[in-house]
């Protein structure tokens, strides 16, 4: 959750910060454009694989828990 809000917070002021110098960075503007392409899609393959890692340790949490359960019985 604080990555994802972390990103959200950079989004806003890299949005901001183009919006204020449009005029200083027009000729920059695709190189930017890519660049911003590449950062979200490296920080959606971030978000997926962090899910994948909470899901993961989710099911080794729920084996775990269910071998153990008998042992404790």
């Amino acid at each position: 959750m604080a990555l994802w809000l972390g990103g959200l917070v950079s989004g806003i002021f890299a949005g901001y910060y183009l919006y204020q110098n449009r005029e200083k960075l027009g000729p920059q503007k695709d190189k930017m454009v890519k660049l911003l392409g590449e950062l979200q899609r490296t920080s959606e393959q971030i978000g997926k694989k962090l899910k994948e890692a909470g899901i993961e340790g989710i099911e080794k949490g729920k084996k775990t828990l269910a071998k153990s359960t008998p042992e404790l019985n």
